[in-house]
């Protein structure tokens, strides 16, 4: 068994079709083929039901899976750390993160990490909260900076801030006009609205359809993203507006305009997390970075955040 017998099996795991997984891999299905069937006589049980037209999972080919995914996982670790040693560093942390946080919170993070830890080696990656929980468990990642407390007993949140919510409308448009936006007013606008999470994984979407719930108002949702930076791309190219921390405002994106919203909200909030059983050798100095960029943050940009009072930042939730 070696690791691109494992990558072929996960693509035809994942596509449940040979010929996708082919592609997917960019390997002729014949050879994709052959390797799966090697991969099956040395595990002695098949992998895969193959009927003419379906292709499923058995029961050890789920098993394998989960541990195909964390053996791949963790290899990508090891190269990131070792190829990190070979540029002089001495320690490697693998960050995760959403899109707000990588352009409005990373760079100055980053920057008093170095002087804190400065033979050490960061990889970021743009990561979903959810990508980013599975990442979390499954090794690809170290720490990452999510939205609000992760409810998983093997994952421990810190908050670093709570900021404001406002709306995004296109500039010059007929929703770009002074003053705070009324609630009700903003149910009749065409909403960009952020994909709900799941019944098990609330998530950022969520939140801002809650404030409307609450209200007993039903927004006009007239576009569905699945991230951040399309809700904005949307806002620009004038296809509605959307409900979006009030960070955002320091992107500047072009087209974009922001209004308070009129009516208060729980905001969102900037958490740090990582393993509970899996604590890396840098987290110490990451946190203390963070923390000290979050504090800058607020002392500049007061206006952005709710319940600026400096216990906030140094506040950890368990799981």
């Amino acid at each position: 068994m070696n690791m691109r017998q494992l990558q072929y099996f996960l693509a035809v795991a994942a596509e449940l079709n040979f010929t996708r997984a082919s592609e997917r891999v960019n390997i002729a299905q014949p050879a994709l083929s052959a390797q799966i069937i090697a991969l099956e006589d040395e595990l002695g049980t098949p992998l895969f039901t193959r009927e003419k037209r379906k292709v499923l999972l058995t029961p050890a080919g789920e098993i394998l899976v989960e541990h195909a995914q964390r053996v791949l996982n963790t290899a990508s670790a090891a190269i990131a750390a070792v190829r990190a040693s070979g540029r002089g560093a001495r320690a490697h942390l693998i960050v995760g993160s959403i899109y707000t946080a990588i352009y409005c919170f990373l760079p100055n993070t980053l920057r008093l990490f170095n002087t804190l830890a400065p033979n050490s080696d960061v990889s970021l990656q743009e990561m979903t909260i959810s990508q980013q929980i599975a990442g979390l468990k499954e090794g690809l990642i170290e720490v990452g900076l999510v939205r609000g407390h992760i409810f998983d007993h093997n994952i421990v949140t810190e908050l670093l801030y709570r900021e404001l919510l406002v709306v995004a409308v296109p500039a010059g448009s007929q929703y770009d006009v002074p003053g705070p936006v009324d609630l009700h007013d903003l149910a009749t606008w065409p909403l960009i609205a952020v994909a709900r999470g799941t019944a098990t994984e609330r998530g950022y979407g969520d939140k801002i359809l809650d404030i409307f719930d609450d209200a007993n108002l039903k927004p006009n949702v007239a576009k569905e993203a699945y991230d951040m930076h399309t809700s904005a791309c949307l806002v620009a190219a004038g296809v509605g507006v959307a409900v979006v921390p009030a960070i955002m405002q320091l992107m500047q994106p072009h087209g974009v305009a922001y209004r308070p919203l009129a009516v208060e909200t729980p905001g969102v909030s900037l958490s740090l997390a990582w393993h509970k059983d899996r604590v890396p050798p840098l987290l110490g100095a990451w946190r203390e970075a963070a923390r000290a960029n979050a504090a800058q943050l607020i002392a500049r940009h007061p206006q952005y955040f709710i319940d600026t009072s400096a216990p906030r930042l140094v506040e950890a939730v368990a799981a």
